[in-house]
C-alpha cells in the first residue's frame, strides 16, 4: 500500500468518526485521489465534489488554494507520525 492509499484510508475513517458523532443522519463522504504532473489531488466525491487538499509526490500535504492548484505552505507530510487529516485539529496518532 502507498503513501496515497494510507492517506485516504486514514481519512475516510476519522471522517467516518466525526460523522457518527456530528452528523449521524448523512452518508459519509468518499474521496478518492487524482494523479496529476506535480501533485496529487485528494477529493471529496459524494455529494457536491470539492478539493480536500493536495499531496506532491514526497507526500507533504498543502491546503488547497483553488480547485487546479494547492496554497503555499506544506500543512504536514503523510510519512510522520502525526499528519492533519480534517483540519488544523484532528491529526492521525
Amino acid at each position: 500500500m502507498n503513501f496515497v492509499d494510507k492517506y485516504l484510508k486514514a481519512l475516510t475513517e476519522a471522517h467516518n468518526k466525526e460523522y457518527d458523532r456530528l452528523y449521524p443522519n448523512l452518508e459519509y463522504p468518499e474521496f478518492t485521489a487524482k494523479y496529476g504532473k506535480k501533485y496529487i489531488k485528494i477529493l471529496r466525491t459524494r455529494g457536491q465534489e470539492m478539493v480536500h487538499c493536495f499531496l506532491d509526490f514526497d507526500g507533504n500535504i498543502y491546503k488547497a488554494a483553488s480547485w487546479k492548484a494547492p496554497a503555499k505552505g506544506i500543512r504536514g507530510n503523510v510519512n510522520n507520525e502525526k499528519y492533519p487529516l480534517m483540519g488544523g485539529e484532528y491529526y492521525k496518532s
